[in-house]
């Protein structure tokens, strides 16, 4: 290994880094390179711009990332974590048909091809990339404001270290799971699959070989059922069960309720399960420990479904004896069982149609403490609420600030009110900078990303303050003079083009003279007397038409009265209890600084 490094040159200075490590996993690194007394530096693993929600994965999954996405984050840039390719296929395909600028990326394509993607994604020419674990390594994209997980990750490492790729300028970024037991599964079988692949037994195949093949997939089971505990767990933090696991001791209450249970849960209770778990043992057994988890909870929940009548299951004694229970607390019990293996997950594929399937079997050394009442099972559970099934009510994705900071932008005009014409005009203004900018970027070649040119965060300020002058523009923070020498009368003349032709839609559409008076003093007020406002780039002054619209359109949609508690509950919270804006602001006080492409520097200490 590379020990030998240390050996050959021990003179050498060694320098490690590694981005998500486990307390374990650094002293492995410490021992393979061979470092004695070596100084460790590390920074913590939290990230308080990052809003994190699991979401219940339901076969309307495509529909509800659309609608996560138009709602939350609509055509700014993030990723879409996927288990396959076919998912990364079909998953861009779905949302190109909803109108989404959206490409897939994956090990199987041709090298070229993932590279004129990444190129694209880059330069933001397309928003979203859809891709398996493949994408990722030297990603450096300052402003990808959300990572969905569309399937379940193989361990919490690496769900940590996908989720990283968000909100590195320091911005409020969405991380969303969406969560199915029935992932756990699949995930599982191709992680057995992997194994059985990478041992092909050839001649000469060492014993040795075998026990390291066995163990990699013991390892890689225990990661991922750690995995589904961090899914199925709905009263802690989801910061703090991160951050322990890394080692790093975090509380609770400094979340700020950028987490899904912080949101919802006000307090919890502990109920001694251990009653429940016996049942569900002994109902295992009592089929014959040939069936899958669901049809046990099928069983247990007194199911008279068509596959408990054809194994004849009705007829067995605990058939409905959890009928009182949601079935999200008798899931969340079961599946409790098998993380903590008192069950064992055999997981199969089928001959006849190739599906995967699942079957329990009852891990008699694990539990004999627990039905003989020397061990206790106790889980907690929301007190605010009933431990339930999990529905629309329970889901709180975290909102983007950008989204709604188009529609709350302050913008600084002298001696003149916040009004609701002020906050559209930044909006308009926001989406015209990004055309600029893109189309900077693709007169820069080749090297040169987004980003490069100029960070949302920037954008924003401009769309803010309205800077009318390039001595204006220097007052913006990420503009260089060399920056203003480069850019800065096209970005005069956007700002110019945007003002002249949301105020002239304006006053033509407004049928108060005193409004479009104010309007008309507002401009007067504003005006660079050096300044002209040119009539090319017709398109440009087309898209902001288009935003100006699209903003109307999505403001009036939040004015709206919903008919449910429910619906309110769904679209009220996120405003409130997120605090989307002060989020943003605490994490920005926090930063040291940023470098020269707008990503946040971290800070370090010595341990």
């Amino acid at each position: 290994g590379l020990g030998v490094l240390k050996q050959k040159f021990p003179n050498t200075p060694v320098l490690a880094l590694t981005a998500t490590a486990t307390a374990s996993v650094k002293e492995d690194v410490v021992q393979a390179l061979g470092l004695v007394n070596c100084i460790v530096f590390r920074q913590s693993f939290n990230r308080p711009n990052l809003r994190y929600s699991v979401v219940p994965k339901t076969k309307k999954c495509l529909e509800d990332i659309d609608k996560f996405i138009r709602e939350n984050h609509f055509d700014e840039c993030g990723i879409i974590y996927c288990l396959s390719r076919m998912d990364c296929e079909k998953v861009a395909e779905k949302l190109q048909e909803c109108g989404h600028k959206c490409a897939f990326y994956h090990g199987s394509m041709d090298p070229d091809q993932r590279a004129f993607v990444q190129r694209q994604w880059s330069k933001d020419e397309i928003n979203i990339i859809c891709a398996t674990v493949a994408f990722g390594m030297g990603i450096n994209k300052p402003d990808v404001r959300f990572v969905i997980h569309h399937s379940l990750p193989k361990s919490i490492e690496g769900y940590h270290q996908e989720c990283g790729r968000a909100g590195r300028d320091g911005q409020s970024s969405s991380c969303v799971l969406y969560y199915s037991y029935s992932d756990y599964i699949r995930v599982k079988h191709m992680l057995s699959l992997g194994a059985i692949e990478q041992s092909p037994m050839p001649s000469g195949y060492s014993r040795s070989n075998a026990i390291n093949s066995g163990r990699i997939l013991e390892t890689n089971t225990e990661n991922l059922l750690r995995m589904v505990s961090y899914c199925e767990n709905d009263v802690d933090c989801r910061r703090y069960i991160q951050l322990v696991h890394f080692g790093e001791k975090f509380d609770s209450s400094t979340c700020q309720k950028t987490c899904d249970n912080c949101v919802k849960v006000t307090s919890f209770v502990e109920k001694d399960v251990t009653e429940i778990a016996k049942q569900l043992v002994e109902l295992v057994k009592l089929t014959g420990q040939k069936v899958s988890a669901s049809h046990i909870l099928e069983v247990y929940r007194g199911s008279l479904s068509q596959m408990v009548k054809k194994h004849r299951h009705e007829t067995v004694r605990l058939h409905g004896a959890g009928k009182h229970l949601a079935k999200g607390e008798a899931s969340r019990i079961l599946h409790h069982l098998v993380v903590e293996d008192f069950l064992a997950e055999e997981v199969k594929k089928s001959d006849f149609y190739g599906s995967v399937s699942s079957v329990l079997k009852v891990n008699e050394a694990k539990v004999r403490n627990v039905l003989f009442g020397i061990q206790r099972i106790i889980l907690r559970f929301p007190s605010s609420v009933k431990a339930s099934k999990p529905g629309k009510s329970d889901i709180t994705p975290a909102k983007g600030s950008l989204t709604s900071g188009k529609l709350n932008l302050p913008i600084d005009i002298p001696d003149q009110p916040q009004t609701e014409v002020d906050v559209n005009l930044a909006a308009n203004l926001y989406t015209a900078l990004r055309m600029l900018r893109t189309a900077l970027c693709r007169e820069a070649g080749e090297g040169v990303m987004a980003y490069h040119i100029f960070g949302n965060a920037t954008l924003q300020q401009i769309s803010k303050r309205l800077p009318r002058t390039k001595e204006e523009l220097l007052d913006i923070n990420g503009i260089s003079k060399t920056k203003v020498s480069k850019y800065g009368d096209r970005l005069l003349e956007t700002i110019e083009k945007t003002i002249n032709e949301f105020y002239n839609t304006d006053k033509n559409s407004s049928g108060s003279k005193g409004s479009a008076d104010s309007a008309k003093r507002r401009r007067e007020a504003n005006r660079d007397p050096d300044s002209n406002a040119e009539d090319d780039d017709d398109s440009l002054i087309k898209s902001t038409g288009r935003s100006k619209k699209r903003t109307v359109r999505r403001q009036i949609k939040k004015a709206e009265i919903y008919d449910s508690e429910e619906e309110d509950y769904y679209h009220g919270c996120l405003d409130e209890d997120l605090d989307c804006i002060n989020i943003e602001d605490e994490a920005l006080d926090k930063i040291n600084g940023t470098d020269a492409a707008g990503r946040v520097l971290p800070r370090w200490t010595a341990s």
